[in-house]
């Protein structure tokens, strides 16, 4: 009696299980139609635009490039966790970075507290082009 139940329930189990796959599947093929559709409206907007052909042009190409599904969550066959990376800078580059990023955050201090005006704010601008340089020594 109890195997009776026991069966009769994984069973029922099992057609509510699949009866959400199939509505989720649904749901997504509907969710996926809707942003087509709302694609091409913006698409069709551009072209009666009062702008330029080449502006027409650019902006429908974004719209089109922009169509898609998103990446996967997981990628595994891109995946470097076990890579180690070489970096593109020596650990003296590396540090001397460290320290033009530390004098750039100082310098945006006291240029806050000082104003546009002040000789830090110059100092920064300049400082905040030297750590773009430093920027390849840190990425992989």
């Amino acid at each position: 009696m109890l195997r009776d139940l026991t069966l009769i329930f994984s069973v029922l189990l099992s057609i509510v299980s699949v009866a959400f796959g199939a509505y989720k599947n649904i749901e997504a093929g509907n969710a996926q139609g809707f942003a087509y559709e709302q694609a091409y409206r913006i698409i069709g907007q551009i072209g009666q635009a009062n702008i330029s052909q080449a502006a027409k042009t650019q902006l429908t190409a974004h719209a089109i490039a922009s169509i898609g599904a998103p990446p996967g969550v997981l990628d595994f066959f891109r995946s470097n966790a076990a890579v180690v990376q070489p970096t593109a800078c020596t650990a003296s580059q590396q540090a001397q970075c460290t320290e033009t990023a530390r004098l750039l955050g100082a310098a945006n201090a006291a240029c806050a507290k000082l104003g546009a005006g002040s000789p830090e704010c110059q100092s920064a601008v300049t400082l905040g082009a030297d750590v773009r340089d430093c920027v390849s020594c840190f990425t992989p």
